[in-house]
């Protein structure tokens, strides 16, 4: 079975997912990939990776879109997009529309607790930097892009990086280091703005160990603390019977950058619950690669 043949396991609500078919993936569409790169070492843990997929026709340095994958911050893998979507369908769109897409993995919350996961997003930004050149990349035209629990990571990645004093403590000096973590622009699918309302179902109920027990981690990586007027252009979109993160997480986010001067756009699909289930979701990847087109 090759990774594009897997199919969505029917409709409606899906039953946690013990394990994934093997697949046998043919890569993607018209790029050139570099898979497993290794973007930070971490004592203790396994090789922290991402893959990245350049147009094969590229002439000259293209622009990078940084795609997260959500579960919660508990699950998730940067090779699958969710289940109900055509497998590799974001990746391809992004390639065909003449951009690179590096998916990354990041520490789980059974692997650490925040800001960990933020830790090793900001890192992946930075490691892409570094190495934009040989990767045929251009550093200056960088985008984040993540569903559900994806989209608050991409979302603190490019609040934090465009913000004058970020807070180093979320941002940490994992892999290369350093380097600058600001974006051009960012696509946040259906993503939390704060976390207190979910801090009971972190780490088995224990919202302590979720957040190595620093209560104040809650407020900080809460999106919508981080906002300010610098922040890049933004792209939410949400469906309006989300019945695991509400829309109304979307629009607090939304009026929170408005209110600040930054530019941001609210699309809302009625009908539409977590992962879009309920409405089609090409439209949605469409429109998504559409306004990181015209930004990056």
């Amino acid at each position: 079975m090759d990774i594009v043949d897997l199919a969505p396991p029917g409709e409606g609500p899906f039953p946690p997912a013990s394990f994934l078919p093997p697949v046998s993936s043919r890569g993607v569409a018209g790029a050139r990939s570099w898979t497993g790169l290794t973007y930070a070492i971490v004592p203790g843990h396994r090789p922290m990776v991402l893959d990245l997929h350049v147009p094969e026709d590229a002439s000259g340095p293209v622009p990078v879109v940084v795609w997260v994958h959500g579960g919660g911050w508990t699950e998730g893998d940067r090779r699958y997009l969710p289940l109900q979507w055509r497998q590799n369908s974001v990746f391809e769109k992004v390639v065909a529309a003449g951009m690179a897409v590096a998916t990354v993995d990041y520490r789980l919350l059974e692997d650490a607790p925040f800001p960990a996961c933020v830790h090793d997003c900001v890192a992946a930004v930075r490691y892409l930097r570094r190495h934009a050149d040989e990767l045929g990349l251009d550093p200056a035209r960088v985008g984040v892009w993540g569903e559900s629990a994806g989209a608050h990571l991409a979302s603190m990645v490019a609040l934090l990086g465009s913000a004058p004093h970020p807070d180093a403590r979320l941002l940490g000096t994992l892999g290369v280091g350093d380097g600058p973590v600001d974006v051009a622009a960012a696509v946040l699918f259906y993503g939390p703005a704060e976390l207190d309302w979910i801090v009971g179902l972190f780490a088995a109920g224990d919202p302590a160990a979720a957040f190595g027990g620093d209560p104040t981690l809650v407020t900080a990586l809460s999106p919508v603390t981080q906002v300010h007027p610098a922040a890049p252009p933004v792209l939410l979109v949400h469906g309006r019977a989300d019945a695991l993160v509400p829309v109304g997480e979307s629009e607090r986010l939304h009026a929170a950058l408005l209110a600040s001067g930054a530019d941001s756009t609210l699309e809302v699909t009625d009908g539409a619950d977590h992962c879009f289930v309920g409405a089609p979701v090409e439209p949605h990847l469409d429109r998504a690669v559409t306004f990181l087109s015209e930004r990056l």
